[in-house]
């Protein structure tokens, strides 16, 4: 249960190929003798089966989106677009070609890399790195097509927050590209080539990458990644095979006006910027007192291991709680926030720093429910109320909310019910 978010999975044929074919490739190259070459092999044989489960991650699996099936990948990049055309049956025209055409070249990513569509492509010689890509339909979408009474309530406005710093550049968005791999190249070439195949219909209004260790530098790949803050991000999310996890992750829409997205999910992005140089001025101690939880092992204060609960009850020796009454898992708990729960998927961003020596760094936080209503909203709500400690250290700059539809065999391209033709 370390990392809840990653079920332990065996590679698939196509991935123990995949590493297996790298492998081989390498060990060939390098032999200059035969110890050398058995050493070398035996290495590359090593690092192919760490990296295996990550290069097996690829199609779609019980009608999850990419984005949500497991390992979680290293390197992710997000980019939300407009559409060019005004509102009405123009609008509704290019939204259809986006769709279109996005479905018909993921398919081929997923399948072959972009190597196999276009010549002299910069992922020649790449494997598809176990790339996925998953597309979001903003608000603003069904408005410009006037699909309003198609507009599932959970996409209502996210009400404002006391650690919004919001920048309306870095905000909303008509469609969303949420794509992922393991190579930085063929995540970039990707979606470079997907924002290019619709540039006659949609602009770019925002993006943004993100990453996470990888599997080859992790001396524990299953274990539960680290944010910029050093802190253990992840801990205690539903497992796809949990009871738990349609209720709280999948969307549940029996009305016909809403069919579209049944049995998909809701998507909260947020991009929050960390005040690193702030965080790293304060002890180590009173950064475990902030976010409730040890550095060293994730433990919640009072706690053994990882996947403790939090005790939020226990007091030391002089009656004060153990964690922190403003403490961040206090006041994020179910017990909190009426029962809420959300896939929660973080990745680090960082941009370097800005001409006044900023550091622009921080969390791509990324939130898949079946309501945001029920899950990112509560949470956040709680945070406000109780002032979380850690919001002297974020800043929320950028915001965006996307319906996810569920992944149907037989349907010619991604919400064929929203946009049928």
């Amino acid at each position: 249960m370390r990392r809840r978010t990653d079920p332990e999975e065996g590679p698939s044929r196509r991935g123990l190929l995949a590493a297996t074919g790298a492998a081989g490739i390498t060990g060939l190259a390098a032999g200059t003798g035969a110890g050398h070459a058995f050493a070398d092999r035996r290495t590359e044989e090593e690092n192919a089966r760490a990296l295996a489960p990550s290069r097996a991650r690829a199609g779609d699996r019980d009608g999850l989106p990419p984005a949500l099936l497991a390992p979680t990948p290293s390197q992710v990049r997000l980019v939300a677009l407009d559409l060019r055309a005004e509102p009405g049956e123009r609008a509704r025209e290019a939204a259809r070609r986006v769709l279109r055409t996005w479905s018909r070249e993921i398919g081929a990513l997923h399948g072959h890399g972009l190597g196999a569509r276009v010549e002299g492509a910069p992922t020649l010689g790449l494997f598809p790195a176990s790339l996925g890509v998953t597309v979001g339909l903003g608000a603003s979408l069904l408005d410009r097509i006037g699909a309003q009474d198609r507009l599932p309530p959970h996409m209502e406005d996210l009400p404002a927050f006391a650690s919004d710093r919001l920048e309306p550049a870095w905000c909303g968005g008509d469609l969303l590209l949420h794509a992922g791999a393991e190579d930085p190249v063929v995540l970039s070439s990707a979606v470079g080539h997907l924002v290019g195949a619709v540039a006659a219909d949609a602009r770019p209004r925002w993006s943004l990458p993100g990453f996470q260790r990888s599997a080859a530098a992790a001396q524990d790949p299953g274990a539960t990644p680290r944010n910029l803050m050093g802190q253990i991000d992840g801990t205690v999310n539903p497992h796809a095979s949990d009871p738990v996890f349609g209720p709280q992750v999948l969307a549940a829409h029996p009305e016909p006006a809403l069919a579209w997205m049944d049995g998909g999910t809701y998507l909260v992005v947020r991009r929050i910027r960390m005040l690193l140089d702030d965080w790293y001025s304060l002890d180590p101690v009173d950064r475990e007192a902030v976010i409730g939880r040890r550095l060293s092992t994730g433990a919640p204060l009072g706690g053994g291991a990882e996947d403790d609960l939090p005790d939020l009850s226990a007091t030391g020796e002089d009656g004060t709680p153990v964690i922190a009454p403003d403490a961040h898992i206090r006041l994020a708990a179910p017990g909190n926030t009426l029962g809420a729960r959300m896939l929660r998927r973080g990745f680090n961003y960082d941009l370097g720093w800005d001409a006044d020596g900023v550091r622009q760094a921080g969390l791509v936080f990324t939130a898949w429910q079946a309501d945001p209503r029920a899950g990112f909203t509560p949470v956040q709500r709680a945070l406000d109320e109780g002032s979380d400690a850690l919001h002297r250290y974020v800043r929320h700059e950028g915001s965006a909310l996307f319906a996810v539809p569920p992944v149907r065999e037989g349907r010619p391209w991604i919400a064929h019910d929203l946009l049928p033709g």
